[in-house]
């Protein structure tokens, strides 16, 4: 019975809107529009400046219809005119409708051919002495298209040459085109101001409380006396904002001395320079986990960068130390860390404390990273009643390429790198490892996106036997090969305990799909194989995993969670695994 009350007022309030004009999108417009020789790829274009087509209200007699389409014929004979159709014209009938049928207004286009611009003019509101006075001078070559936009886009690259001349204070102060009507040609003009020529002085920033100007003087791309060019000052301000010590950032040049020397002015506000967070997990396999960490930025004053990471799950603790000092000159960063870690897995129980320090080195503009380090390790490992001590000094050299446009959930990019780390000390090998990952958008509103990752791994120098269980390779689990245990998915012994391998392949392919604004499907399978040689071995065992999982796009980052089974199950395997997790899993 309520039910029906319910549909009952839904219905009569429905209708009261549209009796009373509320809603006039939803009824049927009592006419129609139609236009007829508008230009290719113009038609849309018209239909915008349409009011008639755009039904912004309705007109209930033939002399309103009429009256609103000769508004409308002056927009379009000046959209015409922005479309470089200097001679077109517009003209419009009225075809009433008979035996109830609407009545339709037909606009006819008359475009006449398109206006080519034959010649450009450069004028200057000021003095011009040494200033390019045509767009061969700037090196620009347009398309003498007579277009407003194509005109407004020539205007801003002469500008932007201007900018990179030497001339912060230029502006374009007018563009206009005289048309020739007999010829269809048109000339262009266009009128800048400039100002004095300038070439960079001192940084004078304003806002610091904790952060060393001198610190910020060494970002600078240029050197002091170079020209004045804007590309310069945006690499400078991209350069800061990537520091992350500021919330905002405002960089202009002064005005030129008498020497033409200007000073770059700074202007920045400070974040908060401590953060505490945390984070949350939970697997079938690992169990709950979760991290609290504390940043302190800017802890000397030129952007060094102190963390404390603590992580815990039923299989392994972590408290680790860093501290990162930026080498801008370098461009790059020295790095120190200091770890310790307790390991708790069904291969090995491994308590570990290691120390590090190195520098790394950032080209092509950021997204290649090298890495060279020192470290020294020690653990105390413990497995089926022995115990080993090893102590390992390595020297890991690093190669990251990475274009990934987020963190936590990238729709763009490639992520890969390969490590080599040499160990002497108790035992003498040498690892190296590649991953990488990437993905593919596609569909309407980039409804879908193909994921995949993988990864190769190889020890060499070392007997399977004379690997330490901790520096063995592994597969499964969350980050591994969902559907299996953590490390799970390789060899086992008599006791059904992973025995790891000298090397490692693993792949896995994601198919996820919108089905709103913040809800994600996702279906995936991942493979792994865990060899004794010290190569990957494609010809050994590949373990499967297969499942699905469910995404929710919150404002801090995907939140993820994954049901996977394993293809080929053993009777040690559980019959699913679960994963709830921050962010997509590659």
């Amino acid at each position: 019975m309520r039910l029906c009350q319910f549909l009952t007022l839904a219905a009569g309030f429905a209708g009261i809107l549209l009796s009373v004009g509320l809603s006039p999108a939803l009824a049927e417009q009592s006419y129609a529009v139609r236009f007829e020789g508008a230009p290719e790829g113009l038609e849309d274009k018209l239909k915008l400046t349409s009011t008639l087509d755009n039904g912004v209200r309705d007109y209930p007699t033939a002399a309103a219809l009429r009256r609103a389409a000769l508004r409308d014929i002056k927009a379009l004979d000046d959209a015409l005119q922005a479309a470089g159709f200097y001679n077109g014209r517009t003209s419009f009938e009225l075809h009433s409708g008979e035996d109830k049928q609407r009545p339709v207004v037909v606009f006819t286009i008359e475009p006449g051919a398109p206006f080519r611009i034959v010649e450009y003019e450069i004028l200057y509101g000021d003095e011009h002495d040494g200033r390019p006075l045509s767009f061969d001078e700037a090196r620009i070559a347009p398309d003498h298209s007579a277009a407003g936009a194509d005109l407004r886009d020539a205007q801003r690259q002469f500008l932007n040459f201007l900018w990179e001349s030497g001339y912060p204070a230029a502006e374009a102060t007018n563009r206009r085109a005289i048309a020739n009507l007999d010829e269809n040609t048109a000339h262009a003009v266009f009128t800048f101001t400039t100002g004095p020529k300038a070439r960079f002085g001192d940084i004078r920033a304003e806002g610091l409380k904790k952060t060393n100007p001198r610190y910020l003087g060494k970002l600078k791309t240029w050197e002091l006396g170079d020209q004045y060019e804007r590309s310069k000052i945006v690499s400078y301000r991209d350069r800061i904002a990537a520091t992350g010590l500021f919330s905002t950032i405002e960089v202009a040049a002064g005005a030129p001395d008498d020497a033409g020397v200007a000073p770059i002015l700074l202007n920045v506000e400070e974040r908060a320079r401590r953060t505490l967070g945390a984070g949350a997990s939970f697997s079938t396999s690992e169990g709950p986990g979760g991290r609290l960490y504390f940043e302190h930025r800017n802890i000397f004053g030129k952007g060094e960068n102190f963390r404390v990471e603590a992580r815990g799950s039923s299989i392994e603790q972590s408290l680790d130390f860093s501290l990162n000092k930026p080498l801008p000159s370098l461009p790059g960063h020295a790095f120190s860390n200091f770890e310790f870690s307790n390991e708790t897995t069904e291969a090995f129980n491994a308590r570990s404390i290691r120390v590090s320090g190195g520098i790394a080195k950032r080209w092509f503009a950021r997204k290649l990273e090298t890495r060279s380090s020192v470290a020294f390790e020690t653990s105390n490992i413990e497995a089926d009643g022995s115990e080993e001590r090893t102590y390992l000094i390595s020297a890991p050299l690093s190669v990251l390429w990475n274009s990934e446009n987020d963190l936590l959930d990238p729709t763009s990019g490639v992520r890969t790198g390969v490590v080599v780390t040499p160990y002497v000390g108790s035992q003498t090998f040498t690892q190296a490892e590649w991953t990488g990952r990437s993905r593919v958008i596609f569909g309407g509103g980039d409804r879908f996106t193909l994921a995949g990752r993988g990864a190769l791994a190889a020890t060499f120098g070392s007997a399977f036997d004379g690997l330490p269980l901790n520096k063995r390779f592994f597969a499964g689990g969350g980050g591994s090969v969902r559907g299996y245990g953590f490390q799970e998915a390789g060899p086992l012994d008599a006791e059904n305990v992973p025995i790891g391998g000298r090397s490692l392949i693993e792949g896995a392919v994601e198919l996820r799909g919108k089905v709103s604004s913040n809800i994600q499907l996702a279906g995936f399978v991942d493979s792994g194989s865990v060899s004794s040689s010290n190569l990957p071995d494609f010809n050994e065992k590949f373990f499967i995993g297969y499942g699905g999982g469910l995404r929710y796009l919150s404002a801090i980052g995907p939140v993820r969670l994954d049901v996977a089974f394993p293809l080929d199950k053993r009777e040690s395997d559980r019959g699913y695994q679960l994963y709830i997790a921050l962010g997509q899993p590659f």
